[in-house]
This record gives C-alpha cells, sequence and structure tokens, in this order.
C-alpha cells in the first residue's frame, strides 16, 4: 500500500472499521454463545480484532513517516501475536498432555486406595475371627486350667490323706513294738533286738531261745516266748505278720537241702505254733526264709554269726486297713 492510496482510503477505511466494529457486536450477539466457548480456549483472539481496528484508526490520515512507523509497530504486534499464539498453543497441549497424567495417576490412586480398604476391612474381620477364636481358646483354657487345679486339689487332698493314714500306721507300730518291749521285758536283752523302717516294725528274737542248735526243732524255752509274743498279736488283728527265718554263712544244714531251706524251715516251726498253740489268726502269718542273705553283724566272727542266725517277726497294718484310716480322715 503507497501513501497517496492510504490517504484516499482515509475516510472509507474509518467508516469500514466502525462497521466492522458493529458487525463484530452483531455477531457476537448472535452467536455469544459460542464465541464465548471458543474465546475462552484463546482468549487473545477476542482482543485482536479490537487491537487491529484501534491502531489502524489510529494511523488514519497522518504524515508518510508516521505511517511507516505505525505500520512497522502493527506488523511487529502482530508478529508478535501470531508468536504468541504458537506459543499458548503449545502450552495448552503440554497443559493437556499434564491434566492427562495427573488424571491418570488419580485414577491409578484412587484405584490403589480402593484396593487398601478392600485389604484393610478383610485385616479387620480376621483380626475379628482371632480375637473371637482367642476368646473361645482362652476360655477352653481356663476351663482346663479349673479342671488340673480341682484335680490337683483332690490329690493333694488324697496324699494329705494318705499322709496321716501312714503318720497313724507309724504311730501304731511303735506302740505295738511298746507292747512286744513290755512283753518280753524279763528275757536276756541281748537275745533281742527292734527296729523301725518302711513303716513295718521288726522284733528279732536269737535261735537260743527258740531252738536246739543246728535244728528246727524248737527248744522248752520257745513256748514261753512265743506265747507272749502270740498274746500281742491277738490283741491287733489288723495286723499283717511274717516270721522270717535267718542264718548265717557257715552254719550246717544237715537234712535240709541248703541253708534257705533251714531256715525256711526254721519260720514254718514258729508260725505253727504260733497258730496252733497260741491261736493266732493264721490268715496273718506268712512263714519265709532268707538264708545268709540279709545278715546283720558280719559273718567272719562267730558273735557276728551268732546274732544273724535269728527269727524275725515282721509286723505291719494290712494294706485295707491303710486305706480304712485314710478313709476315716476324710471323714474327719
Amino acid at each position: 500500500m503507497n501513501y497517496s492510496n492510504y490517504l484516499a482510503g482515509c475516510g472509507r477505511r474509518e467508516k469500514k472499521i466502525i462497521f466492522s466494529l458493529s458487525s463484530h457486536t452483531l455477531l457476537s450477539s448472535y452467536e455469544l454463545k459460542d464465541k464465548i466457548s471458543a474465546m475462552n480456549k484463546q482468549p487473545y483472539l477476542l482482543l485482536l480484532p479490537i487491537l487491529i481496528a484501534f491502531l489502524t484508526s489510529n494511523t488514519a490520515c497522518v504524515g508518510k513517516k508516521k505511517f511507516r512507523t505505525e505500520m512497522a509497530s502493527r506488523d511487529s504486534i502482530s508478529h508478535f501475536l501470531s508468536v504468541r499464539n504458537l506459543e499458548l498453543n503449545r502450552e495448552i497441549g503440554q497443559l493437556k498432555l499434564n491434566l492427562a497424567e495427573k488424571t491418570g495417576e488419580a485414577n491409578g490412586l484412587t484405584t490403589i486406595y480402593d484396593k487398601q480398604v478392600l485389604e484393610i476391612k478383610k485385616l479387620e474381620k480376621e483380626i475379628e475371627r482371632l480375637n473371637s477364636q482367642s476368646s473361645n481358646t482362652q476360655q477352653s483354657l481356663n476351663e482346663e486350667v479349673r479342671k488340673r487345679d480341682s484335680q490337683l486339689a483332690d490329690k493333694e487332698q488324697l496324699i494329705q490323706r494318705f499322709g496321716i493314714a501312714l503318720q497313724k500306721q507309724e504311730n501304731s507300730i511303735e506302740a505295738i513294738s511298746s507292747e512286744f518291749r513290755e512283753a518280753l521285758a524279763n528275757l536276756p536283752a541281748a537275745d533281742f533286738y527292734f527296729d523301725h523302717k518302711d513303716y513295718k516294725g521288726y522284733l528279732g528274737i536269737s535261735e537260743k531261745q527258740l531252738f536246739r542248735p543246728g535244728t528246727d526243732q524248737l527248744a522248752r524255752s520257745a513256748n514261753a516266748v512265743l506265747e507272749k509274743i502270740a498274746k500281742v498279736l491277738n490283741n491287733h488283728p489288723e495286723l499283717q505278720v511274717q516270721v522270717i527265718g535267718h542264718s548265717d554263712s557257715q552254719s550246717g544244714y544237715k537234712g535240709f537241702q541248703n541253708r534257705l531251706d533251714f531256715s525256711a524251715s526254721r519260720a514254718v516251726a514258729v508260725a505253727d505254733v504260733l497258730v496252733r498253740d497260741f491261736y493266732v489268726n493264721g490268715s496273718q502269718i506268712l512263714a519265709a526264709g532268707r538264708s545268709d542273705f540279709e545278715p546283720r553283724a558280719s559273718n567272719e566272727t562267730e558273735e557276728g554269726r551268732s546274732q544273724n542266725r535269728r527269727i524275725e517277726i515282721v509286723f505291719q497294718p494290712r494294706v485295707d486297713e491303710v486305706r480304712r484310716m485314710a478313709s476315716e480322715v476324710k471323714q474327719d
């Protein structure tokens, strides 16, 4: 465009600019909704016509130099707006990409969150189940402990009863031993001994008081001794009695198979007299021989061998009597 044509068309251009602005105004009225939507995406386009019109109107009817300056300024602004338009379009595209990425990340986080919520609910149900199971187990254990405590208490009570019964048995054995001592008090003390072990009482009698040497035949003095022993036994039908024969390791056993047979024969002879002649209950008495297996002294000396040749009366309450005493303790 030359400057002459520019001057000639100044008036017409001003009119066209005014008409153009009016047209834009009318167009905006009819298509306001669409234009607003478009301009929201590119807001600088709304200002572009106004800016151009303003610049154009300001160039009307000016000098040639000023005209060129304004044209150069307008071209520069137009170029700037074009470049800026491209930059904004790129920025909008990048923002859209960023938005898409953020939207995808948000969706991923939402999915993870939902999974975590489900997992938490599962864990809560599992905890509830375990708590219920633990409660049931604890109740069972408490019941088992209660039963065990009750059983333990019963056993402790039973042990206590038997302990008391055994103590009564000890006292009874000691009392019966005292009766034997009193009954045999006028006989030589060296020919008798008393012992008390394993809840049993022991009355030892030397062979001198009972047998002819080297035989199982009773001596004349034996009846007096056995009669006194029988009186004590008859006063205690609750006793279980063993008559046991002992020998030393060197004496002969003529007429017998061995010393065990010899010692057993002597025990039978004593038991027979107690039952037959002095009426001791036969169900109370057992006879047995021990030979030289349970010596009281050394068999290396005559004195020791003399002590080993003996009869022992072993007595203790019967098992059923111990049970009866325990039952009496329970009733007490």
